[in-house]
């Protein structure tokens, strides 16, 4: 149990516990996305409890890959300065913050222009109703997780999260089940989640901003 309370690095975030407090969804943002006041107590209040490091709930990179009302937002710079209180009170408490990063996909609340949810594949099943992406709609979302991370750097975040779980649009590419693109455009259109994550991953380090995948 001592180890707990040992000093360590997760890629060379150095954080003076072992504590970590995953994200999770409070449905509290603003409209716009923008954080407020009762995210950044919560935050706080983590912060003075003394764990090592704290990571924000899902925050979206684009319109299109919003999934609920009240998630947080990182997909405009007009964002940064609403973050930068949080992070700097955060920090102020002696812990490390890191923002999770995500695109709902197919699941998404917000639709493209032609009216449908953007996905790996055209289907049509429970929580998933939506189209295809374009090989440019894949290159501009991978663009928009690079954007979103550096927002999140210049708001003082220690580094992001990839979110790559519970059926969001990483993890859409990953399953055979919802991924049912031809091989030729797997290949060419970063269509594989493992292509994804090293696009996003390969920019992020050209902005200096480190990156853990959950």
């Amino acid at each position: 149990m001592k180890q707990l309370f040992e000093k360590t690095k997760i890629n060379q975030i150095e954080l003076e516990n072992r504590f970590v407090r995953s994200a999770t969804w409070e449905g509290l943002a603003k409209p716009d996305g923008s954080c407020n006041d009762k995210i950044t107590d919560m935050m706080v209040e983590l912060a003075k409890g003394q764990v090592g490091l704290i990571i924000s709930s899902h925050a979206f990179v684009n319109q299109a890959g919003r999934a609920h009302i009240g998630q947080l937002g990182i997909y405009d710079d007009f964002l940064i300065d609403s973050y930068r209180k949080m992070v700097e009170k955060v920090h102020d408490e002696g812990s490390k913050i890191i923002m999770q990063i995500t695109h709902a996909g197919g699941r998404a609340m917000i639709e493209s222009k032609d009216g449908k949810a953007l996905g790996p594949s055209d289907l049509e099943i429970k929580k998933y109703h939506c189209r295809k992406m374009t090989i440019s709609e894949i290159k501009q979302t991978v663009i928009d997780f690079t954007n979103s991370a550096r927002r999140a750097k210049k708001a003082g975040f220690d580094g992001v999260q990839l979110h790559g779980a519970h059926g969001f649009l990483l993890n859409q590419f990953l399953s055979p089940f919802l991924n049912k693109r031809k091989m030729i455009d797997l290949l060419f259109a970063y269509n594989s989640s493992s292509i994804w994550i090293k696009g996003v991953n390969s920019n992020c380090q050209r902005e200096k901003v480190r990156v853990i995948l959950f």
